[in-house]
């Protein structure tokens, strides 16, 4: 999956990303074309919509999906048309369809389903997109909506349930959809998990994408699948690369679930389970190159089963994709790598350990906040890096990539080293040794932010939003450069101006001085 919706990235980018998914049997790419944070696409009929400063033309598009077509890659976009759909209702025009739930008006806010202006302008959008993309389906979002607290969603609330409304909103989409001539594709999550009195009152001709990213057990997905098909309709399973728990890269938890989807989806034998694919949000999140290592080990297993994907996967890519004979350096060296990767335990499961993410401290606040806290043990990131450093010259191919991949780990090293040696200066009663840490700091910030800046550029625009603002709706964790950039600047700050530093850790100092010291 491309979520294009929240960072749109070079037309060159996706095409490798088509390439990519044709060299390793990946024969469809879901392509997200709208969301809160704006449109992939400019809509022939609704141009007044929150447009993307670099959104494709309906023709860049349409070249787009028939280069995937030639490469055997089939795009499914996606047009959100429930929640996440500000970028309907932060237009002036249409403001007056957003709809919330009572108590909780911010989040997620979605369009009224019972206007019948909602469902007048989808069919608009549905049949621009049909014009555009050739293949049978088109996903129509549906996840994540908040609703119920309009004028008219109260007064049809005193009737129907809103199961009964929610399904009859589905199913008039689907119908705008059948009547362009593609089939109708919703998320999992309300229609079948949380509120899941809907399923049964679904058209046939639906399709359900279940996600379920923090589940790494095949069975309750077969389970999960079973039921959907009980009522007539078709299932997707689709596991996540990375998406809220994690920052630029997924842990090891993150491939069994990967494995587990396809695994349980290798034991439905029906037409009605059409298969599995991996979802990967918010680029902002992540390097863009970075992951290719991930996508391959996807590949293998949805293809081959999980068994296969953990005996060989990396190994296959490694040897066809960095042309580098496979070895044990190869072999430790990633599998440390999705091992120590940290999670941002605010949004993983309970049941998931490992180290937290951090995020570069970039303001007086967050200083205190850190000194305040205790510190946890740094990941053997050098390990990684140094195993890298041995390899980097017997990689043959996409020699960019591989660095990418290491720039990746470097960042993460940064970001524990910047804690735990604000901690060391914090500590010390020399102003003249503290300065030249503080210095060290904001070197090392500005040196990061030149490699990040250097990557972003190659196949993601200048002036997009997550480089030079953050996304709308996202905190600093998923605004990779951005926020590195912000840390950056402070540091210099901190590194011109010892008085702010002394403000900063003058209540604190006695907590900084407590807690244990990590390596650089």
């Amino acid at each position: 999956m491309a979520d294009a919706a929240r960072l749109p990235e070079k037309p060159a980018a996706y095409r490798r990303l088509i390439d990519f998914c044709s060299e390793w049997n990946l024969n469809t790419l879901h392509f997200r074309l709208t969301d809160d944070q704006g449109s992939m696409l400019r809509f022939p009929s609704h141009p007044e919509l929150i447009t993307h400063a670099h959104a494709l033309a309906p023709e860049e598009a349409a070249d787009l999906a028939r280069y995937g077509e030639s490469r055997g890659v089939t795009l499914i976009p996606e047009v959100e048309s429930f929640g996440h759909t500000r970028y309907i209702t932060d237009t002036r025009k249409y403001a007056r369809l957003a709809d919330f739930r009572p108590g909780n008006p911010n989040e997620f806010v979605g369009v009224i389903p019972v206007d019948p202006e909602t469902l007048a302008l989808m069919a608009d959008l549905y049949r621009d997109v049909a014009r555009i993309f050739p293949g049978p389906y088109l996903h129509g979002g549906c996840d994540e909506v908040s609703w119920g607290g309009s004028p008219l969603s109260r007064k049809a609330l005193e009737s129907r349930s809103r199961a009964e409304i929610w399904a009859g909103y589905l199913n008039s989409l689907d119908e705008v959809c059948r009547a362009a001539g593609k089939q109708f594709i919703v998320w999992g999550d309300y229609v079948l998990h949380k509120e899941p009195a809907i399923l049964p009152r679904l058209s046939k001709s639906v399709v359900v994408m279940d996600w379920q990213y923090g589940v790494t057990n095949p069975q309750p997905l077969a389970r999960a699948a079973r039921q959907v098909m009980a009522q007539g309709l078709r299932v997707i399973g689709a596991p996540a690369i990375i998406y809220c728990a994690w920052g630029p890269r997924a842990g090891e938890e993150q491939l069994r679930n990967i494995d587990a989807y396809a695994d349980a989806y290798a034991t439905l034998h029906t037409p009605g389970a059409l298969g599995v694919i991996v979802t990967n949000w918010v680029p902002t999140r992540y390097l863009q190159r970075s992951l290719w290592d991930t996508f391959a080990y996807a590949a293998v297993a949805v293809n081959q089963g999980s068994e296969t994907a953990r005996q060989s996967a990396f190994r296959n890519f490694v040897e066809r994709f960095y042309g580098s004979s496979w070895d044990s350096n190869w072999q430790e060296s990633l599998r440390l790598y999705y091992r120590i990767t940290p999670i941002r335990r605010s949004c993983a499961p309970s049941k998931w350990q490992g180290p937290p993410l951090p995020v570069p401290w970039a303001s007086e606040a967050d200083l205190k906040s850190l000194l305040r806290s205790s510190e946890p043990e740094a990941p053997p990131f050098e390990a990684c890096l140094a195993r890298w450093a041995k390899l980097e010259p017997r990689v043959r191919r996409n020699q960019a990539d591989f660095a990418a991949l290491v720039l990746s780990a470097e960042y993460l090293k940064t970001a524990y080293w910047r804690n735990a040696t604000i901690r060391q200066a914090a500590r010390m009663a020399d102003a003249r040794a503290q300065g030249a840490i503080l210095r060290s700091i904001a070197d090392r910030d500005r040196s990061l932010v030149a490699k990040l800046d250097r990557e972003w550029d190659v196949g993601r625009f200048a002036d997009s939003r997550g480089r030079l603002e953050p996304l709308l709706g996202f905190q600093p964790a998923d605004e990779l450069l951005f926020r590195m950039r912000q840390a950056a600047e402070f540091s210099m700050k901190l590194a011109e101006n010892g008085d702010l530093f002394s403000r900063a850790i003058r209540t604190f100092a006695s907590s900084a001085a407590s807690a244990p010291r990590i390596g650089a």
